[in-house]
């Protein structure tokens, strides 16, 4: 008969109990190292997100700033090149006055009677109908009323062949004659009206005044007429 021992079951448990207390501590404090590790990294990854969102806060005030100053810039130019504009607007309109006041009095030294100070065409609704504008002037020297009769002409291209308008071609609603009558100037303005497919080149002024010989013709570039350039100088 064999009488050695069998280890208990009391004693199977404690070990194993003890297994597992130490298995127990030992993953406890592992988690533990490893939470710590994860927290850090989470802190570490949070400080990133912030200085990356600081940056991208940074470069949006950056380009906003940038925009707005663009912006003031553009305006600030856009604000001197009206101002040139205006200013050469003026020079220019001081040069014309002055050309037509010198007319006048004869500061020129200019000994003509009648002429043809200004001419403009200015566009209208209608793409073939123009406003014609012109100023006739008389040095003051002459003193006296002059009258006589005006004449337009057109020269241009029609169907590659060169063509001559008169008068009544261009001012139908105009049956009568176009008559001028003053003393030291006068600003006349008609409406003139293109045929079909026809381009215009040179419009011709002439003057025919009563109780003279001297008659005034002065022809002009079409596109000059409506730019500065239509003011026509006086005629020494």
């Amino acid at each position: 008969m064999n009488t050695s021992k069998k280890p208990g079951w009391g004693r199977i448990l404690l070990v194993a109990g003890l297994v597992l207390l130490v298995v127990y501590i030992g993953g406890k404090r592992y988690v533990a190292k490893e939470l710590i590790k994860a927290r850090e990294n989470i802190s570490l990854l949070e400080a990133d997100l912030r200085a990356t969102q600081a940056e991208l806060d940074s470069d949006k005030t950056g380009k906003a700033v940038a925009v707005q100053e663009a912006a003031v810039l553009q305006q600030a130019n856009d604000l001197l090149r009206a101002s040139e504009r205006q200013r050469q607007d003026e020079i220019a309109s001081l040069k014309a006055d002055l050309a037509f006041y010198r007319r006048l009095g004869v500061a020129s030294g200019s000994n003509a009677g009648l002429a043809i100070h200004h001419v403009e065409l200015r566009r209208t609704d209608a793409p073939r109908v123009f406003e014609l504008v012109f100023t006739l002037t008389q040095n003051i020297r002459w003193a006296s009323v002059i009258k006589g009769n005006i004449d337009i002409t057109i020269d241009g291209i029609k169907n590659g062949e060169a063509i001559h308008l008169n008068k009544s071609q261009l001012l139908p609603e105009n049956n009568g004659d176009m008559k001028f009558e003053f003393k030291y100037f006068q600003q006349l303005e008609r409406l003139i009206t293109l045929p079909e497919d026809f381009e215009a080149k040179h419009l011709i002024l002439e003057l025919d005044p009563e109780d003279s010989t001297n008659s005034v013709e002065q022809s002009i570039n079409w596109q000059e007429l409506f730019s500065d350039s239509s003011i026509s100088p006086d005629a020494d």
